[in-house]
């Protein structure tokens, strides 16, 4: 009884009823929203007019013109954030835990690069800047039951829905979320056997997905919605089922050891009723106003309103012709002009004034997604680079908040992986890394070792998840560090004094600025080494000089002795000579 009360309610056998449900009630809850998604697409793709504007415009003479502002907007702040995308490492909790921790920054460099993160984020964040909401998947990558690699994949807003209720970006309020693929009929056979296929006209519309108005030749391939539902049972445990409409595939608890949804989520804002929008929202009114002032300026500059009686003209049809050519030449009775009874309208007044306010508009284009003409190289010929310094970063004031939740998006992506990397990187296996000369290399993990007393050791053990995340602290603007260098650079050469390789290399640019500062460290170190043996050199040279005086000295007191032996040694010979003949002297006079 007791093992009965602690199983959940949801089960294979009943779980594709409550699936089907909380899909319709998440599909029904995003209708409107991905309505306006389109459109705000549209917009940025370029197609900015209603069908009734251009058919009003038409009928009119006037043309049609599309200045697409919004999407060199979105395109630079996409490119302006991955030229300055923070590092990702990940940072031992305690001593020991630190040469684990860099094998796990180096294997996240591994995956980014195997996964191609990068271009996939950046999908992400464009769907995130202009809808107001992006999604990733992060999953095991498995052929067959052979385990490749963990990978990150992009998922199109319109192929995901979520729990209308849920508000938090990292989805821990989320009872569900649903990921929806239209996928080949027989693509879904050979991966699911038990699959028994759908009748005609059974499954679910192509309608708000991404293949929405897409079209099939002979409209007759089928292509069930292959729908992943993970979702949270009464005792907030994680369950995954995987189906079609009338028809479980695969039913899980549990499928991972980490107790979580295994994607990211990031909205940029939403209003009251919990729906998300993008920056391009805001962006549509000012976007409509350029397009609408230009083509309004260039039927003012090219049409010609002209006031007159109604003998003024022998032909009025031909005067119609006439008039709207610039070499046109028409016919008037006479006496026309000279009565005043015909006037020709100017209209470049008015166009001037359109074109004024055109620009204004299109100003607020770009300030509304916190850009201006300076960053996008777009400033007036009297601007300073100061000045357009200055501009770029009071109009990037908005950028802070999107790109933080950039940053904590890429920190829940990474968090995820290395929670995954725990339940799949369990065998030894060979990972490619970059070397510290830039040369690739191999790493192994997850290694068996035999130690001299016959204990089993694994190396570089992955299963150890004591690791925390470091994202570096992202910038406040799309150029900040380089403003900051650059003022870095100019106090230097105010005091004259050297600023330390450390922090200049800190507010850099460069993509691997770390690894310079330790490879700098290294020869500084090398460098210290090689001072000091110089300088023991030095004293041992000067030692060597100073015994070459004393052994001088030495010689030159040897020297000194010898010669005074020889005097010495002549004066007793010349004494004793002397005694001789003295004592030869006396014997003879006795």
């Amino acid at each position: 009884m007791d093992t009965e009360k602690k199983l959940s309610k949801y089960r294979k056998s009943n779980i594709l009823e409550v699936v089907e449900k909380w899909f319709s009630d998440a599909h029904s809850a995003d209708t409107k929203w991905k309505d306006k998604a389109k459109t705000w697409y549209n917009y940025y793709n370029g197609d900015q007019w209603k069908s009734d504007e251009i058919e009003e415009l038409e009928a009119r003479g006037q043309a049609v013109t599309t200045y697409n502002h919004i999407a060199p907007s979105i395109d630079s702040i996409i490119g302006g954030e991955r030229q300055n995308r923070p590092e990702i490492k990940m940072a031992g909790r305690t001593p020991d835990d630190e040469r684990i921790a860099q094998i796990k920054t180096e294997l996240y460099k591994y995956i980014t690069y195997s996964s191609d993160t990068d271009n996939e984020l950046d999908k992400q964040i464009k769907d995130y800047l202009i809808t107001g909401r992006g999604w990733m998947n992060i999953f095991p990558d498995i052929e067959g039951k052979e385990f490749n690699d963990i990978a990150h994949r992009w998922i199109d807003y319109r192929d995901m829905l979520s729990d209308p209720l849920g508000k938090r970006d990292d989805l821990a309020d989320s009872r569900f979320v649903h990921q929806a693929i239209f996928t080949d009929d027989d693509l879904v056979k050979e991966q699911f056997p038990s699959y028994k296929g759908e009748d005609d006209g059974e499954g679910f519309s192509f309608m708000d997905s991404s293949e929405d108005e897409m079209w099939y030749e002979q409209q007759n391939r089928k292509r069930p919605r292959l729908i992943s539902t993970w979702f949270r049972d009464e005792k907030n445990t994680i369950s995954v089922v995987i189906w079609v409409k009338g028809q479980v595939l695969y039913f899980k608890k549990e499928p991972y050891t980490m107790n979580r949804f295994p994607f990211t989520r990031m909205t940029y804002k939403s209003n009251l009723d919990n729906e998300p929008y993008g920056v391009v929202k805001s962006m549509i009114s000012p976007q409509d106003e350029v397009n609408k002032r230009h083509s309004k300026a260039m039927h003012y500059m090219n049409a010609r309103q002209v006031l007159a009686e109604e003998d003024a003209f022998k032909d009025w049809n031909e005067a119609k012709k006439t008039l709207a050519r610039p070499d046109g030449i028409t016919r008037l009775n006479d006496g026309v002009l000279a009565e005043g009874r015909i006037q020709l309208v100017d209209n470049t007044q008015l166009a001037s004034t359109h074109i004024q306010m055109m620009e204004h508009a299109k100003t607020q284009v770009m300030a509304l997604a916190g850009l201006n003409p300076s960053y996008l190289g777009q400033g007036g010929q009297y601007e300073s680079a100061k000045q357009g310094s200055q501009n770029t970063a009071a109009a990037q004031n908005v950028l802070v908040p999107m790109l933080n939740r950039i940053r904590i998006t890429r920190h829940e992506l990474a968090s995820i992986t290395m929670d995954l990397v725990t339940d799949f990187y369990s065998d030894e296996k060979l990972i490619r890394i970059t070397a510290v000369n830039g040369q690739y290399a191999f790493m192994p993990v997850n290694q068996v070792i035999a130690l001299d007393d016959g204990t089993l050791v694994k190396f570089n053990d992955l299963s150890v998840n004591d690791i925390d995340v470091i994202v570096e602290d992202a910038p406040s603007s799309l150029s900040e560090r380089t403003e900051q260098f650059n003022q870095l650079l100019s106090i230097q050469g105010q005091t004259g004094k050297p600023i330390p390789m450390e922090i200049l290399l800190r507010y850099s640019s460069l993509k691997d600025k770390y690894q310079l500062a330790a490879d700098l460290e290294q020869y500084y170190a090398v460098d210290a080494q090689l001072q000091q043996a110089q300088q023991y050199v030095q004293q041992l040279e000067q030692q060597v000089n100073q015994l070459g005086g004393q052994v001088n000295q030495v010689q030159s007191q040897l020297v000194q002795a010898n010669v005074a032996r020889q005097v010495d040694s002549s004066v007793n010979k010349a004494k004793n000579d002397i005694e001789k003949e003295k004592n030869q002297i006396i014997k003879g006079m006795k």
